[in-house]
């Protein structure tokens, strides 16, 4: 089911806002979840738990073309197998239901509406071709591509002759120079003023499926998120975002960007390693416990590196000013220690069992 028009305007008005601690793990149903997503469920869901808050579930499935049947379904089992259950999500419901935004195009639709007549958005004509041939010219003089922004220097009456004359148009989003620094509860103080590096986003497509940009921010509004921990690739993106938060007149929630998870080498974790999606982990026998254990002792956050915390304690010892920037190792052959031992306990380790991974 898709949100009415009443609840589209209650929603942009932030309906369920002033609720506490709200966090959320929103990934994408392209696939099995892998342990750098269960990594970030896991931090935010203790992130929660810590602050008597709460632990939702959204999948971001409007790149329909990546979507994977019977994604969206396993990555909500896995979680709870984990451990780590969502209180609102596709499947258990929940105040801002509908969780997937595909269920919510109608309200990305009015929020970039808002945006148009605000000024801060504009409709976009180019066509592919012509994007195609900016690519290619930046590329042969060895420049990052990005668009010129030559739509949003189209008069009223231009725009409004080719929209009567039926030309598919896309939703832009004006950026501006003047963006202002933020405090990452991880990274500190940081800034990028990407109307430099940038040209101006898409925001909504001409299909009416929003970009990521407009698609997340619109929903962390509308479910009250207070908290946004996620991975470290999307802080120079936060800038963009803050922009999106100024231009509605929401305040934003206050960000932290988790350090990526690496194999012990320094590479990275890539989906094609079939022993890093925690579905095939759980089939081959591993325990939740020993994948939270090995996780939490290499992605900080905690006062030492300890095996065979119960989750209540994760919960208790967690501290995210204790997360570091530099990226976690993570030494998958330790996993078969870790799971021997919780095996063969069935509970927590002695505190004088310290068990140190390069991180």
């Amino acid at each position: 089911m898709g949100l009415g028009a009443a609840a589209v305007g209650d929603a942009l008005r932030g309906a369920v806002r002033g609720s506490g601690v709200r966090v959320r793990f929103a990934p994408s149903p392209t696939g099995f979840l892998h342990l750098g997503g269960l990594r970030t469920a896991l931090y935010n869901y203790i992130f929660a738990k810590k602050h008597q808050g709460s632990f939702i579930l959204r999948l971001e499935d409007t790149d329909q073309s990546r979507v994977v049947p019977g994604a969206a379904e396993g990555i909500e089992d896995m979680l709870e197998w984990a451990g780590i259950p969502p209180e609102e999500s596709p499947r258990r419901g929940g105040p801002a239901a509908p969780y997937q935004q595909s269920q919510r195009l109608s309200l990305y639709r009015e929020a970039a509406e808002l945006l148009l007549e605000k000024g801060a958005a504009y409709r976009c004509f180019c066509t592919p071709q012509r994007l195609e041939l900016l690519k290619k010219e930046a590329l042969r003089n060895r420049q990052t591509p990005r668009y010129d922004n030559r739509c949003r220097h189209l008069s009223p009456k231009q725009v409004a002759e080719k929209v009567s004359q039926g030309a598919d148009s896309v939703m832009r989003f004006r950026l501006e120079e003047n963006s202002e620094p933020f405090c990452d509860l991880i990274h500190g103080w940081s800034k990028h003023v990407v109307a430099s590096i940038e040209g101006d986003p898409v925001i909504l497509k001409s299909d009416g499926f929003p970009t990521y940009h407009l698609a997340n921010v619109v929903d962390d509004h509308v479910m009250g998120i207070s908290h946004v921990l996620r991975g470290a690739e999307w802080l120079i993106s936060t800038s963009k975002h803050l922009l999106l938060y100024r231009a509605f007149g929401w305040d934003p929630p206050q960000f932290g960007h988790l350090p990526l998870l690496l194999n012990k080498d320094g590479s990275k974790l890539s989906k094609r390693q079939g022993d890093i999606f925690v579905e095939q982990l759980a089939q081959d026998g591993w325990l939740p416990e020993a994948l939270l254990d090995i996780m939490t002792n290499c992605g900080s956050g905690f006062a030492d590196n300890r095996m065979g915390r119960t989750l209540k304690e994760l919960i208790e010892e967690f501290n995210v000013s204790r997360i570091e920037r530099h990226s976690a190792l993570l030494d998958l052959e330790k996993l078969s220690e870790f799971n021997r031992w919780r095996n063969q306990r069935g509970g927590v380790a002695p505190a004088s069992m310290h068990f140190l991974v390069g991180c």
